[in-house]
């Protein structure tokens, strides 16, 4: 069972461009109390912590608007969410055997890798 369904593809893709709006509105706003801190603007500009608040805010609903409108981000995102929805998800079983063959790949790599090693600083301690 997936959580994917293609008739909520509308839901799924607004709820995506609503995170991404949000972190750039957050950026904004993170960036802006920095620049604050370096240039000292909270003595220059009254009431500069709202304002960069509102700023971020602003800058957060831009985004969002400017994506949603434009039809090529729109028709790729439908497209992307079209691929996603046929993708086959492994189930819980295959998870689970393919972690512990990853599991028991990943030591013997590093097994081979920590016996180079110690091969190599032998080779030094002889030579030097």
């Amino acid at each position: 069972m997936s959580l994917i369904k293609s008739e909520d593809s509308k839901k799924w893709i607004n709820s995506f461009v609503a995170i991404v709006s949000a972190i750039s509105g957050i950026i904004v706003i993170r960036f802006s109390e920095q620049m604050g801190e370096w240039f000292d603007l909270e003595a220059k500009i009254p009431n500069f912590p709202i304002t960069v608040q509102v700023v971020g805010i602003l800058i957060g609903l831009v985004v969002f608007i400017s994506i949603t409108k434009n039809r090529n981000a729109s028709s790729y995102m439908d497209e992307v969410y079209a691929e996603l929805v046929k993708v086959v998800w492994p189930n819980k079983d295959e998870v689970i055997k393919i972690t512990i063959g990853l599991l028991i790949a990943l030591s013997i790599v590093s097994g081979i890798f920590v016996f180079i090693d110690f091969g190599f600083r032998k080779i030094l301690e002889l030579i030097l």
